[in-house]
């Protein structure tokens, strides 16, 4: 595969789970050093612990510092900017903009992920919205994970162009309302192409446990079938993030992995740039 492997960012969303242990941290490995670990696997890192809670500015930086400045980090937008949205919106969006700041200025900021919920309808009301929060958050590398298929239209596609937003690329369960990228034209937007992986748990994704619905673990044959996906998106675009959300039983960090070497990639990780 030609691609241009300083272009491409492979990691996980999230980091911080003790199950990984003698999956992929060593069996010994203290908690403390899970992420001085995990940049010596993968060059990117998807966090999305500032979902929950919001980020400071000083947590954030401790995440540049203990990974040495080598990983590029996607930061999830908290749920007071998407899941949660109040009137006073833009003072949330003012406090999570303080907190990523930092990381922008140390150039290790790749990407604001706004993960939008299947709940979040296209109407005139959230169209514009999404607007005013993409433009607050100029001049940020925004992507924008839509979880229901009635933004999937080209007009959508055309305002998060003029916007200078990315599309998420989503795999996931082939359900009725869900933008699955591998049955939904979606096309590559954007200056950087963001390629999230979810899991194909049919059963489990309405399951009220939060984390039931990410419990899968990708076949070869599946990741390899990401590979022209991945290859297209390097031609086209700046940067390309690849991120495993299948978290449970370190399935996410093994197929981060695997796919990392599909796509031969220098040891021991891709190009920091």
């Amino acid at each position: 595969m030609n691609t241009n492997k300083s272009s491409v960012l492979i990691g996980t969303s999230g980091y911080d789970y003790p199950e990984w242990k003698g999956v992929f941290y060593p069996q010994q490995l203290k908690r403390a050093d899970f992420l001085s670990y995990y940049a010596t696997q993968f060059n990117a890192l998807e966090l999305n612990n500032t979902f929950y809670n919001m980020p400071t500015s000083e947590r954030l930086l401790s995440f540049y510092e203990r990974t040495q400045g080598q990983v590029q980090f996607s930061i999830k937008a908290n749920r007071q900017l998407t899941h949660e949205i109040s009137l006073q919106w833009q003072n949330a969006a003012q406090d999570f903009i303080a907190a990523i700041t930092p990381l922008a200025e140390k150039s290790v900021l790749s990407a604001v992920l706004f993960q939008l919920p299947q709940s979040f309808h296209y109407t005139d009301e959230n169209r514009i919205y999404l607007a005013k929060l993409i433009q607050t958050f100029r001049p940020f590398p925004v992507v924008v994970e839509f979880r229901h298929i009635e933004w999937m239209k080209p007009s959508v596609f055309e305002g998060l162009e003029k916007l200078n937003a990315s599309l998420v690329y989503c795999d996931m369960p082939q359900l009725k309302y869900l933008p699955d990228g591998k049955t939904v034209q979606i096309p590559l937007i954007g200056e950087n192409a963001y390629i999230r992986l979810h899991g194909r748990n049919e059963e489990a994704w309405y399951a009220t446990e939060g984390s039931a619905r990410y419990t899968y673990d990708y076949s070869e044959d599946e990741l390899k079938s990401f590979v022209p996906v991945i290859q297209t998106a390097a031609v086209v675009c700046k940067k390309v993030h690849v991120f495993f959300n299948n978290h449970p039983d370190g399935n996410g960090a093994k197929n981060a992995q695997q796919i990392k070497q599909l796509i031969q990639p220098e040891e021991p990780s891709l190009n920091r740039s």
